[in-house]
């Protein structure tokens, strides 16, 4: 047996003796959770979390038994806790660790938090300096789940100070980022590791808040304040953060709902940095996808300020649905003696990032003092947006120690959507009911004087009247050339929904062209009479406002009885600070109401594609 294995069972008591090879038997009494002195824990020592009095029955709040675990194991030589498949419930407060441990949880195994709850799991630094806190903490394949509702974003924060030798292996992190915050938030710490893991979803009301902050010891950069922790401005140093997805959270449509996390960085520098700036920061190899937008000077995805020896390669920049910044990367001196050296990014894809600025921007705030043996090479940028510069500095470019070359920028076609209107259906193109034999059609004549037809998008829908079997469907329109009432099985039907793509107008009347099921190539003609069509509500609306996501755009409301159709997405409109004239409410058979708003340009887009706190 290769260490021991301790389930501490409640008001029993075990004893265990070990034996590992090389090794002294080592034999150790150990009490139920009664026991209120804590126990010290030998090497390669394993709890089970719920033997210890954790709950993952989705119900229970575990904060205490989870602190009075931590406590109850002390930090001599190390302990892992196993924490089994289940759902572990918390609520607002603190959680404190101590050296030495390991957290082992199965697939499956949740640390979930609700309803606007927040979770610190604090690393306490008694004494100042860089030993000051605690060290060797290590999260293997841990969720740290949250939701965004009414009743406020749901938290979980990593609030590391002075801390050593801190690893976060296969973790994710689910929707649980602090508005006002971090997921990580590394003060004054050294040797911090976070690889293949996922952060998802921020909801920020300070949005340039990263998902991991590397930052100084100082009372202001902490995301929480321990009673009793010593602050001495030390900066963080080695982190590493390598091959980690930084995503956003979508709907079932694929938009955006909540943007993904803003990957890494840090924004300030306290006493000028007189006890030392941030350095040595491997960002490499992750990927990014759908940040907010930040349009504004100064700003940016990646923003460090005041930082040497920074790698940011390998990694994949990516934006889907969401529209890009100003600036993607911004690295700034802020101190006119301080001598950022020894920057790079190498090896990045960036794709459809499509900033309105440049991707990287160098700034120095005094330019006499510029950035020293900076290498920015060998990156491929695949942009829908021509003469949008890579690399741009309020200093010169050009000295012997800037190396700025072999960066591949590839300009591809705007996204766009061409809507073809399609013929009506004929008598080869009809299916017939599989247990009729195929009907008859009779030829005639034409006798329509007049026919116009407007073509839609075709994911447009209305439903079906009370009264629909009323009413025939047809093969054309009637008065059409060889018009003729179709056979079809009402009795089939599962809804009353149907999907439009074409309207017609003629002496016999109002016509719409529909199919069953969104991806049926079978269309019939019915007369307008049969069809509920969504309320919209239109009224007169003057804003301003930013353009932040990829949208659909359209010349009427999507649902419109008129039939809207596709005019590309808000991706190829250039402003990006637009004029509103009109919103619009469409409201649909099952009550749910969605909010359009008109562009000076006579373009609808949904709501959702602005920011509408700007």
């Amino acid at each position: 047996m290769n260490g021991g294995v301790f389930d501490i069972m409640r008001g029993k008591k075990y004893l265990l003796t070990a034996v590992t090879m090389g090794m002294t038997a080592l034999s150790l009494a150990i009490f139920g959770s009664g026991f209120a002195a804590p126990m010290t824990a030998h090497a390669s020592t394993t709890v089970n979390a719920v033997h210890q009095g954790m709950s993952g029955n989705a119900k229970t709040i575990n904060n205490a038994a989870f602190q009075a675990m931590i406590n109850k194991w002390t930090n001599s030589d190390g302990v892992t806790v196993h924490v089994p498949k289940g759902t572990y419930v918390f609520n607002s407060g603190t959680i404190k660790l101590h050296s030495n441990l390991k957290f082992k949880f199965d697939k499956g195994a949740v640390f979930r938090i609700t309803d606007g709850q927040r979770l610190n799991i604090a690393y306490p630094s008694p004494k100042a300096g860089y030993n000051g806190g605690i060290n060797d903490i290590t999260w293997n394949g841990a969720t740290f789940q949250g939701d965004n509702t009414a009743a406020g974003q749901s938290v979980f924060v990593q609030s590391i100070h002075h801390a050593q030798n801190v690893k976060f292996n296969n973790c994710v992190f689910d929707n649980a980022e602090s508005p006002t915050g971090h997921y990580i938030d590394i003060d004054g710490s050294h040797n911090v590791t976070v690889k293949n893991s996922v952060f998802t979803g921020f909801n920020g009301s300070m949005d340039f808040k990263e998902a991991i902050q590397v930052d100084y010891s100082n009372k202001k950069a902490m995301s929480h304040k321990l009673a009793g922790d010593k602050y001495d401005n030390l900066p963080s140093y080695d982190v590493t953060v390598d091959n980690n997805q930084f995503l956003p959270v979508s709907r079932e449509s694929g938009q955006v709902q909540s943007y993904a996390p803003n990957p890494i960085g840090e924004h300030a520098v306290y006493k000028k940095g007189q006890a030392g700036i941030i350095h040595n920061v491997y960002f490499t190899n992750n990927t990014v996808v759908d940040p907010k937008p930040f349009l504004g000077d100064g700003v940016a995805t990646i923003h460090f300020k005041c930082v040497s020896d920074l790698y940011i390669t390998g990694n994949k920049f990516i934006n889907q649905h969401v529209l890009g910044s100003g600036n993607y990367i911004y690295l700034y001196n802020s101190q006119a003696d301080y001598d950022m050296t020894n920057l790079n990014i190498t090896d990045n894809t960036f794709t459809n990032v499509n900033p309105t600025k440049q991707y990287v921007y160098l700034d120095s705030k005094d330019t006499t003092n510029p950035m020293t043996n900076v290498n920015i090479s060998h990156n491929d940028i695949n942009t829908q947006t021509k003469g949008i510069p890579f690399v741009q500095g309020n200093f010169p470019l050009t000295s012997a120690g800037i190396k700025i070359t072999d960066n591949d920028v590839k300009v591809v076609d705007p996204i766009t959507t061409t809507v073809t209107a399609q013929k009506p259906i004929t008598e080869t193109t009809m299916k017939p009911d599989k247990k009729k034999p195929t009907q008859k059609l009779k030829k005639r004549k034409q006798t329509n004087k007049e026919e116009k037809y407007y073509g839609g998008l075709n994911t447009q829908h209305a439903q079906l009247k009370s009264n629909f079997k009323k009413y025939s469907l047809y093969n054309h329109v009637r008065g059409h050339k060889n018009w003729n009432i179709v056979t079809f099985n009402w009795k089939k039907l599962k809804n009353k929904r149907v999907y439009l793509d074409m309207r017609a107008n003629a002496d016999t009347g109002k016509w719409y062209r529909i199919r069953f099921s969104k991806n049926s190539t079978t269309k019939y003609w019915i007369r307008k009479g049969a069809l509920q069509f969504d309320k919209i509500e239109t009224e007169e609306y003057d804003r301003e406002l930013n353009l932040m996501k990829i949208y659909p755009v359209y010349n009427r409301v999507f649902d419109d009885s008129l039939l809207a159709k596709q005019k590309g997405t808000t991706a190829n409109i250039s402003e990006r600070r637009v004029t509103i004239t009109h919103r619009a409410y469409r409201t649909d058979s099952n009550g749910h109401q969605t909010v359009y708003y008109q562009m000076k340009n006579g373009l609808w887009t949904r709501a959702g594609a602005f920011d509408l706190d700007s």
